[in-house]
């Protein structure tokens, strides 16, 4: 059985810093609007809005960051979250 982590928590995951301020990376599973799961892993945050329903991230590989809607989450590193 897997841990699991509230979705309140979970920012505190993402935002991770370093000793030097620099974003630590994450691994996180996503629930698109047609159902499909994806896994994303070495995804490093790019800015949060924290009145708005979204997240900015950007993923292993690429240049810009991609919009993640925050409700959409279903796994952050080995944790399994709930609502």
């Amino acid at each position: 059985m897997h841990p699991r982590i509230h979705l309140s928590k979970i920012w505190k995951i993402i935002e991770q810093t370093d000793s030097k301020g620099k974003t630590l990376p994450f691994s996180f599973q996503y629930a698109k609007k047609n159902g499909e799961l994806l896994t994303y892993k070495n995804a490093t945050l790019s800015s949060i809005f924290s009145k708005g329903a979204t997240v900015n991230i950007l993923l292993e590989g690429e240049s810009k960051p991609h919009t993640f809607r925050k409700i959409a989450f279903t796994r952050i590193n080995d944790f399994k979250i709930y609502l």
